[in-house]
């Protein structure tokens, strides 16, 4: 499996966006724990394109 989170400011429908009025930004991985040898956690921060 490939993950390639995204947080986008545009939308594809007229829905309510969670980040309405921001920028894009890049994810940068800074934590990941595998628990139980299956299930992950994956902690990424969030960086502005500029």
């Amino acid at each position: 499996m490939t993950i390639f989170p995204v947080i986008n400011s545009r939308s594809q429908s007229n829905d309510n966006r969670i980040f309405e009025g921001t920028g894009d930004f890049d994810l940068e991985l800074i934590v990941s724990h595998t628990f139980d040898g299956h299930t992950q956690q994956l902690v990424y921060r969030p960086n502005l394109r500029t």
